[in-house]
C-alpha cells in the first residue's frame, strides 16, 4: 500500500483503512483511517504468557489497538495468561476461542470494556480469572455486567 511518486516509493504517513494486514510485531490487524486497529490474530506461539501491545505499526504508520476480534488467540493454545492494554475498548465474538489453556486475563483499561456475547466461546470460563488493574468501582460493575451477559462464569478481581 505504497504510493509511488516519481522514482521513489513513499510510505503513507496518515492512517488508512485496511483489512487483515500484518503489523510490524507480527499481529494481523484491521486498521481504520481514524488511527485505530483491531487485532485479528497473533503469530503462532507456545508461550505461556501473551501480551497485546497498545500500538501497532503498519507501513510506518502507528495505530492504537482498541479491539480484539474472533480467534485472535487461536495461535496461542498454551497461553495461560493474556494481558490486554489500557487502550482496549471491545472484545469481539470468539476473541478467546482456541486459547484452551487460558487461566488469567489481565485488563489494564480504566474504562468498561464491551464484551461480545460469544467472546469466550469454547473456553471453560469457570477456571478463568480476569484481573482488572485500573477501573473505578463504577466501571468495574459495568464491566462485570458485560461479562455476565457474555456467559463468563469465572472470577473478576480488581488488582492495583
Amino acid at each position: 500500500a505504497f504510493a509511488a511518486t516519481g522514482s521513489k516509493t513513499e510510505a503513507p504517513t496518515a492512517p488508512e483503512s485496511n483489512k487483515k494486514v500484518e503489523a510490524s510485531n507480527g499481529y494481523t490487524v484491521n486498521t481504520s483511517s481514524t488511527g485505530k486497529a483491531t487485532v485479528t490474530s497473533i503469530k503462532k506461539t507456545n508461550k505461556k504468557e501473551v501480551s497485546i501491545s497498545s500500538k501497532v505499526v503498519v507501513d510506518g504508520v502507528k495505530y492504537t489497538v482498541t479491539k480484539i476480534e474472533a480467534k485472535t488467540f487461536a495461535n496461542a493454545p498454551k497461553a495461560t495468561k493474556v494481558t490486554l492494554p489500557s487502550t482496549i475498548t471491545r472484545l469481539g465474538a470468539q476473541a478467546f476461542t482456541g486459547a484452551k489453556s487460558l487461566k488469567t486475563i489481565v485488563i489494564k483499561s480504566t474504562k468498561t470494556v464491551k464484551v461480545n456475547k460469544d467472546a469466550f466461546k469454547g473456553v471453560n470460563t469457570k477456571k478463568v480469572t480476569i484481573k482488572v488493574t485500573s477501573m473505578s468501582k463504577k466501571e468495574l460493575k459495568a464491566f462485570k455486567k458485560q461479562l455476565k451477559k457474555a456467559g463468563f462464569k469465572g472470577t473478576v478481581k480488581l488488582v492495583k
